[in-house]
């Protein structure tokens, strides 16, 4: 058994996948919109008893390590040692012989194992301080949410960066690595840190790595800014991370919704009122990334935000975002004066889904708002801003909504907007939209026929039902890669008696396998013997003609001087024909 086999026989492919997009049940597989592309439609699959995925949108498919190794930007190699990490196997010694030189101590894994030492320090430092402790639960967090979110605090001083370096030494990470991360600087000889004195929230990615952080003053008199957040660079981008969604994912694809707040203490207070599909973006602006993100895992979007000119800036922004996400995007308006942490505090029984609000209608009802105040010039930008937007949704239901609204709104005529609304131009890429990777090479399996797709999907979930003594006349007439395949199956199965699924997979080049995934998540037949001979015989008919004169041909080249030769092709030929006569299909 090699690295990648021992992998795929300890893992199962739909829990890794689920760590990435939302999947639901459809028959023998699973569904879900593609964690490689947006898309408005799922049209990506899992298929559990076979450990393959398969896009119909991109076309990205493969087995566990493939989908890894495209997720994560690792080579093979790395994404069986990152799965092995990741959910703590322990392969047997001759493959860890074997892989002891594999980027187990890549740059990132490094990095990553930094971050994490980090938040495993600073949380023990914080709790050693009680005066921290009250603080935060008179803010209203319990510990067990200081636990959960492994909130920390570094203590000020030379002595006590001296110590946090200190701790890294068994190891074998120095100074210099910690000052290459961004969490130490050095002036001289001397060591200190920009998350010193602060209330630090570790970030972690969609699957719980440590990767970067946030930090946040704790003094009144500390003149420094409020918020600090780790340097960025190419393992910590706050553009595509989340905070809390390592920890709010499996309630977000239970409740197929995700609340977004704008800040950490945020995301803190709604998790501790029992909003625990809650996210938040890392003092940022919300990004398309983000939102492709989360249409992985939930259908509806709830944006709780504060009732201040930056909040609504913010939603108008975001609904402009929403054109093409894979979202029902909901606004929830607090109070003024109020963010999510002091309204709950207040009104912790209050459900804030029943004041949510479509975006699309905050959007007009916002931009409208005082319209007859508003000069000439003024209204009609407005319009087409308004009218833009609405271009963008590509409901036809709702967009005939929205126009009514924006009617009401601008106090204009319904079929003057929609008019204008038909002079919009078409985008040609679509704001937010990621484009779709170029197809893989499917055009083969698009040019077969029904039958042949088939006939070639019972094959392959049951190796089996190869070795029939027509097997000489079927394949001739598959197209190809499946001509190819059979005959690397054949291979498999003259030096062993039986040969599973994945023994085949791993022998076939990218074009088969890709070949083969799509094949297995298209067509749902049963793998039956009984199925396999109805198909073999309508494919025999299919190709009679050519099949009869296949034969001729073959006797015609045979060596006349060998009889023997003639009639073992003559005796296939009266079998196969006696066979199919029986059924009344030859002419």
């Amino acid at each position: 058994m090699n690295l990648f086999s021992y992998v795929k026989s300890q893992l199962s492919i739909l829990d890794v996948v689920k760590e990435y997009a939302a999947l639901k049940r459809a028959g023998t597989y699973w569904k879900g919109t593609c964690p490689f592309h947006n898309e408005r439609t799922a049209s990506f699959t899992v298929s559990p008893h076979r450990d393959i995925f398969y896009c119909f949108g991109c076309h990205e498919s493969g087995d566990l390590i493939s989908f890894i190794a495209k997720a994560e930007n690792y080579t093979p190699k790395e994404a069986a040692m990152h799965l092995i990490d990741r959910y703590n196997l322990n392969p047997p010694e001759e493959i860890k012989e074997n892989t002891k030189n594999i980027a187990s101590s890549s740059e990132r894994e490094r990095y990553q194992e930094i971050c994490q030492l980090f938040a495993q320090y600073s949380h023990e430092q914080l709790l050693k301080q009680p005066k921290i402790i009250i603080y935060l639960e008179k803010r209203g967090f319990s510990l067990p949410v200081i636990k959960q979110f492994c909130l920390g605090y570094l203590p000020g001083g030379m002595r006590s960066i001296n110590r946090l370096i200190g701790s890294y030494k068994e190891h074998n990470i120095l100074a210099q690595n910690l000052v290459e991360a961004k969490l130490v600087r050095q002036q001289k000889a001397v060591f200190f840190s920009p998350f010193e004195e602060r209330l630090i929230f570790p970030i972690q990615d969609h699957i719980g790595r440590f990767c970067g952080f946030g930090g946040r003053v704790l003094r009144e008199q500390d003149t420094r800014a409020k918020y600090y957040n780790s340097a960025e660079n190419k393992f910590f981008n706050k553009s595509s991370l989340l905070f809390g969604l390592s920890f709010a994912k499996k309630s977000i694809q239970k409740e197929d919704s995700v609340f977004l707040v704008e800040g950490y203490t945020d995301c803190l207070a709604m998790v501790q009122h029992g909003y625990t599909n809650t996210v938040a973006t890392l003092g940022t602006a919300c990004t398309p990334q983000h939102l492709t993100i989360l249409a992985r895992y939930a259908q509806r979007l709830y944006v709780v935000y504060d009732s201040d000119s930056a909040g609504e800036k913010a939603v108008l922004r975001l609904t402009q975002m929403s054109w093409n996400a894979n979202l029902d995007p909901f606004v929830i308006r607090l109070p003024k004066g109020h963010d999510p942490a002091t309204y709950l505090k207040e009104n912790s029984q209050t459900d804030l889904k029943k004041d949510a609000q479509d975006i699309f209608v905050f959007f007009i009802d916002t931009l409208g708002k005082n319209i007859s105040q508003k000069s000439t010039q003024e209204r009609i930008a407005l319009t087409r801003k308004l009218l833009d937007t609405i271009s963008h949704v590509k409901d036809p239901l709702r967009q005939e909504i929205l126009l009514h609204r924006s009617a009401r709104q601008l106090n204009l005529p319904f079929d003057v907007l929609k008019t204008e609304l038909q002079k919009q131009p078409e985008s040609t890429q679509e704001y937010g939209k990621e484009a779709v990777p170029a197809a893989q090479p499917t055009q083969n399996i698009t040019r077969m026929s029904m039958l042949e797709k088939r006939l070639f999907s019972v094959i392959l979930k049951n190796l089996d039902l190869v070795g029939s003594p027509h097997d000489t006349f079927y394949m001739v007439y598959l197209s190809q890669p499946l001509r190819d395949i059979l005959k690397k199956l054949q291979l498999l199965l003259s030096n062993n008696k039986r040969v599973d699924f994945n023994t085949l997979y791993e022998r076939l080049n990218n074009t088969e396998q890709k070949c083969v995934d799509r094949l297995l998540v298209e067509v749902d037949d049963e793998p039956t013997e009984h199925n396999f001979k109805q198909l073999i015989t309508q494919f025999h008919k299919q190709h009679w003609r050519s099949i009869v004169s296949d034969v001729k041909q073959r006797v015609a080249q045979a060596d006349k001087n060998s009889p023997e030769q003639i009639n073992t092709i003559l005796k296939e030929f009266e079998t196969l024909k006696k066979q199919l006569l029986s059924k009344g299909t030859t002419e």
